[in-house]
């Protein structure tokens, strides 16, 4: 109180800024704390005594992070963190050389991309040269036309993905048949049991063989795309399994496994063959070594290789340009980098349930995956 006046004022505190009723040691704290992807609001609203709105309100004062400057290699790619009225998924955008989040986007439609991108200068848009993506093709689209310098690179782990995917469909195929093969048989010896009678001799073993082959293709699916050494080991040491009744290991199993079906086989060995291309091929070669991969799955026996090779020469210009070094930093370009960055995002999105606010959403993405979003007092 004035003793002139008799006016009451509160008198100035040092440990608070502005009319803010958290010291700033606690803003500080909490940001710090937000700083983790699983960390909630409420987690953090329980540790320093506040309330979840209140953290909520300090994390929209102090972080509010712009888009970064648009990189030299800049890679694509979406997950599933944000439903809103235009798309399930966010686009997400990420600076290869120094691992940083450039922006947070909230949908991956042509649209809405070519309109962020064309409000950027042309100027900073010519500095990209190389961009990298899945096999999605509105970003080829957006990055021919908004990025005039560019090369565009699919990420090889897509397109392995991919044809991994029709293996495992001729997988699935021979371990149905299997499958119709034991159940009718099956059947049958039931009903023939009722009647005191038994299958005959080749039904027997017709039945025993579907009921190996069906195990085999159920049970060790993971020997047709394990790097697992002992897969191409024969000197591994063998154990007994009870249901082939014989001592194996996992280069037997394998051997039993692709030895099902002949277009299984096929698909395995054409599998291996692609592998081998990305591992040791170089840009120099990796047109021609390309085309005779395409030649050979078009040739193929098997119905899905056949569409795999359509999908091949879709992208052929990108999947060669995947095998270029960039200079900076002498190594490939993938997308392996931001897929490890969905991680963390989808970590955010699932510990906290899910956000309604999206631009609360992307600061907190950007301000958890870059160490260098500043606060603002």
């Amino acid at each position: 109180m004035c003793p002139v006046c008799a006016k009451t004022f509160y008198e100035n505190n040092p440990f608070i800024s502005g009319n803010s009723k958290a010291s700033v040691a606690t803003v500080y704290n909490v940001l710090n704390e937000l700083k983790r992807p699983e960390a909630t609001f409420r987690y953090v609203a329980e540790k320093y005594h506040m309330s979840a709105s209140s953290v909520a309100n300090i994390f929209d004062k102090h972080i509010c992070p712009s888009r970064r400057k648009l990189p030299e290699c800049l890679s694509f790619d979406e997950t599933y963190a944000f439903k809103s009225r235009d798309s399930d998924y966010v686009c997400v955008l990420l600076d290869y050389i120094d691992k940083k989040i450039v922006d947070v986007l909230p949908s991956r439609r042509i649209r809405y991309l070519m309109d962020y991108f064309y409000k950027i200068p042309l100027k900073e848009r010519k500095n990209v040269k190389y961009v990298s993506f899945d096999m999605w093709k509105t970003y080829r689209e957006v990055s021919r036309v908004m990025f005039p310098n560019c090369v565009c690179i699919v990420d090889k782990f897509h397109v392995l993905q991919e044809l991994s995917r029709k293996v495992t469909r001729v997988r699935i195929d021979a371990m149905n048949r299997n499958k119709k093969v034991k159940d009718e048989l099956t059947r049958k010896r039931k009903q023939l049991k009722q009647v005191h009678e038994i299958l005959s001799p080749e039904d027997e073993e017709s039945l025993h063989i579907a009921e190996l082959n069906y195990y085999l293709l159920k049970k060790f699916d993971f020997v047709l795309f394990s790097n697992d050494p002992r897969i191409s080991d024969p000197n591994d040491k063998k154990r007994f399994n009870r249901v082939l009744n014989r001592y194996c290991n996992l280069n037997d199993i394998y051997d039993l496994v692709i030895g099902i079906d002949p277009q299984l086989k096929e698909a395995v060995e054409i599998k291996d063959i692609v592998h081998l291309f990305y591992k040791n091929t170089e840009y120099a070669n990796a047109k021609e070594d390309l085309e005779d991969i395409i030649i050979l799955c078009r040739t193929s026996n098997v119905k899905g290789l056949q569409d795999f090779s359509n999908t091949l020469c879709a992208w052929k210009q990108e999947i060669i340009n995947s095998f270029l070094k960039i200079p900076s930093i002498n190594r490939k370009m993938n997308n392996a980098l931001i897929e490890n960055r969905n991680k963390s995002i989808k970590l955010l999105k699932h510990s906290s349930n899910g956000y309604t606010n999206w631009n609360r959403f992307r600061a907190r993405v950007l301000y958890t995956l870059n160490d260098d979003i500043p606060m603002r007092s």
